[in-house]
């Protein structure tokens, strides 16, 4: 009767371990065409949900549930998949493993029943939650010594225990499972990454194409797609265009001569920028910027060339349009420089009118006569001044050995006598030692002629009873200098630092153009220029002229 029962024993374990290893197998050709489907569609999710049902049906458990904690995700919040009553289980979605659970389960990594956990520590209310939600099984999936997840499995459907040689399998799957979701976070992060990358190219307006060694194309944007689509109508979608040569994106009879200057620069690892290359194709053209520059892999040996464009079309078109312009607006800029100084010329012919009339009335007939003489001084300076400004960006400076003083003096003599100064003081401080030096005095008559006129207009808008100008000069550094100062309204910080720019004013119906010509009257004389001003409180014009010229 012995030899029956031991053989009966053999044959039992015989067929046992048949059937281990044919459930080994089964698992094993279930993970193999699990990884086989998810290198063809990633889906991190499904992947792990498939895993959790494959094992489920291994070991006869309708519930299960994965916890996971992918590199860079926060250990708060990690991934957590169930099946079964498990889905819904808020204990288990919840459950907080600390660095005490962490350290364990690395050195505790086989499959473990839920009873045997350890009873101290948090490890042991970590057994008790598990326990009182009807988990049967722990399973660590630990990798390079770092926990990974937990998978949990329920109680068997057939409510028996589980035996150890079912932990010894599940032991064996798990050492095969586990490196697989360590890759398969890495391949997660990769493609989000590659999706984030792809979402910063799509986000540029520029055009983005990368080519690979063999100049296939290996990405392109949404902006670098419409370019082409643009020259290309036939082209329907952007995933056409993978791994096609550069010769058929960048046709030369569309993109002409383009293939062969980026062979040309494409191996300057730092970029370069090609401008303006032209793009025709029938009544289509376009202009772009152009940068090719190369990406070099030393770990491959290998390097990608990556080709932006840039649609400069409308900004080269703008440009021409304010070149047109500005062509225009010299035309006005002569007329009206012309006639706001010939303004100035026919103020001062009124105020010695005036003057002459004064004269003429209190009989003081010799007064008058040396009046009319200054008259007809001034109409030859606006001669000489209409002929030197028929071409606005040449005003010729003619230098000669003059008094300054002398200058001002003659120009005081007429505007004290018009209306704007009605309300002004005009006092002066002329350094009589101030030696000749050259300059144009008709120039600088006209220089000074705007700034009193800008500073009796600063005065009236002041709305000043107490006006006043102070004409002085003096000398310092082997440099004249001539200041006019105003108690008018001032100019504010960001008016100062526009002044003597072309078109720039302050006045309703000014146009700027005098202190242009004033910017150039001092650049031909070497001067320089000090603006002190206070809002509310004046401004002083203070120029400098070199004393000697050729120091």
């Amino acid at each position: 009767m012995n030899e029956p029962t031991q053989m009966s024993r053999y044959i039992e374990a015989t067929v046992g371990d048949r059937l281990t290893m044919d459930k080994q197998l089964l698992a094993m050709d279930a993970l193999s065409k699990l990884a086989k489907q998810y290198s063809s569609k990633p889906d991190f999710e499904s992947l792990v949900e498939v895993l959790i049902m494959t094992l489920s049906g291994q070991f006869s458990v309708a519930n299960a549930f994965a916890i996971l904690f992918p590199p860079g995700h926060s250990p708060e919040d990690p991934f957590f998949y169930a099946t079964g009553k498990f889905k819904n289980n808020h204990l288990l979605a919840t459950l907080e493993l600390t660095s005490e659970h962490h350290s364990y389960f690395v050195e505790h990594a086989a499959p473990q029943r839920v009873k045997e956990l350890s009873d101290s520590g948090r490890v042991a209310s970590l057994g008790f939650i598990l326990s009182e939600c009807e988990t049967g099984l722990i399973v660590p999936l630990v990798h390079n010594n770092l926990l990974v997840g937990i998978l949990g499995l329920g109680k068997k459907v057939n409510r028996k225990k589980y035996e150890d040689a079912e932990i010894s399998l599940l032991t064996t799957l798990i050492n095969t499972i586990t490196p697989f979701i360590a890759n398969s976070f890495l391949f997660m992060e990769i493609s989000n990454l590659n999706v984030w990358y792809l979402d910063i190219l799509n986000s540029v307006k520029q055009g983005v194409f990368v080519f690979d060694s063999n100049h296939q194309l290996k990405k392109v944007n949404v902006a670098g797609f419409n370019i082409l689509k643009t020259f290309k109508p036939n082209l329907k979608h952007i995933e056409s265009l993978n791994m096609i040569p550069i010769e058929l994106i960048f046709p030369d009879s569309v993109f002409v001569g383009w293939v062969h200057r980026f062979e040309e620069v494409g191996a300057v690892e730092h970029g370069r920028l090609l401008k303006n290359l032209k793009v025709k194709s029938g009544d289509v053209e376009r202009i772009y910027n152009v940068r090719v520059g190369t990406i070099i892999s030393r770990a491959y040996h290998e390097s990608d060339m990556i080709i932006t464009l840039d649609d400069i079309t409308g900004q080269k078109e703008s440009e021409q349009r304010l070149f047109d312009l500005e062509k225009l607006a010299e035309k006005g800029v002569m007329a009206s420089s012309i006639s706001h100084e010939l303004n100035n010329f026919l103020a001062l012919i009124l105020g010695g009118v005036e003057m002459s009339q004064l004269s003429l009335g209190k009989g003081n007939v010799e007064k008058a006569d040396a009046t009319l003489e200054k008259l007809k001084s001034n109409v030859g300076k606006m001669e000489r001044f209409t002929s030197g400004l028929m071409d606005y960006t040449r005003l010729n400076t003619v230098k000669q050995t003059a008094d300054i003083n002398a200058v001002i003096t003659e120009v005081l003599s007429f505007v004290s006598t018009q209306k704007k100064f009605k309300h002004c003081g005009i006092l002066t401080q002329l350094d009589a030692n101030l030696p000749e030096f050259e300059i144009d005095a008709d120039q600088i008559a006209q220089l000074l002629l705007n700034f009193l006129n800008n500073a009796a207009d600063a005065i009236n808008e002041a709305k000043r009873d107490n006006g006043r100008i102070v004409v002085r000069t003096y000398q310092r550094n082997g440099r004249a200098l001539m200041s006019i100062s105003d108690n008018g309204v001032g100019v504010p910080d960001d008016v100062k630092e526009r002044l003597f720019k072309a078109h720039f004013t302050t006045k309703p119906h000014g146009h700027g153009y005098g202190l242009v010509t004033c910017a150039k009257i001092i650049h031909n004389h070497g001067a320089e220029i000090d603006v002190d001003t206070e809002v509310d409180r004046g401004t002083t014009l203070t120029l400098g002229f070199p004393l000697d010229p050729a120091g």
